[in-house]
């Protein structure tokens, strides 16, 4: 749908892909997933209206360590995320880190990041805009690289969902442990604490205060609330 093709024949082709559940059952989900991509397609469209291109960088994040790559598809000023699935803090960080290379790139360019998505509760899709942070681009951009340097010596307390939660709590000046505990703990629903790299890192059934006691705040924190800071 992102790129033209009909709701109804992506519908039809789905259909036919024998993946979904036999009879009505089926049909029904497949109506349900239809309706809500071209959901999100639609709300993507203007966003993509630009002929989508691509930026090569070459950035210098001193001390001899230099960002070379290319950051694509860029469409016009903008980056362009879009997901069936429902928005959380990856999807969020996956624009994030080449819109923070496109600055430090070329500061004068007015770039911006758009997240598309499913939202936490409806069909309304969910639209994050990230624009130019109050932070240095340059420096955040070093920071995660040491913090990538640091991860790639030991485990961080950083699991993805559970630090998101934090910071997103500390943004909203709520309670970070409270909403990080959701994420980290099994209870209903399967929390970070079973994931086998998470157990093996920390040990299985390991509590929240032991991440929190290794940094989680301050990992957290440094992560996440640039980000959070620049979304409109």
């Amino acid at each position: 749908m992102l790129h033209g093709m009909d709701p109804d024949q992506a519908r039809q082709a789905e259909w036919r892909r024998g993946t979904l559940p036999p009879g009505n059952l089926g049909w029904r989900k497949a109506n349900e997933i239809c309706d809500q991509a071209a959901l999100i397609a639609d709300a993507a469209r203007p966003y993509r209206s630009a002929e989508p291109g691509a930026v090569d960088v070459d950035i210098d994040l001193s001390g001899g360590r230099r960002l070379i790559g290319t950051v694509s598809p860029v469409y016009g000023n903008r980056l362009v995320s879009v997901t069936y699935s429902k928005l959380d803090g990856r999807h969020l960080l996956q624009p994030w880190i080449p819109l923070l290379a496109l600055l430090a790139h070329a500061a004068g360019r007015d770039w911006s990041a758009i997240s598309i998505g499913r939202p936490r509760r409806g069909t309304t899709p969910r639209v994050e805009i990230m624009n130019r942070p109050a932070e240095s681009a340059l420096e955040l951009l070093a920071d995660l690289v040491a913090m990538y340097d640091e991860g790639r010596r030991e485990p961080l307390p950083l699991p993805v969902k559970t630090s998101y939660a934090w910071a997103d709590a500390r943004h909203g000046h709520g309670d970070p442990e409270r909403a990080a505990g959701f994420r980290w703990k099994t209870n209903n629903y399967p929390g970070e604490d079973q994931e086998p790299a998470y157990e093996l890192a920390f040990g299985k059934g390991t509590w929240l205060t032991h991440l929190v006691g290794r940094g989680l705040d301050a990992y957290a924190c440094r992560l996440w609330l640039p980000m959070l800071r620049a979304l409109e």
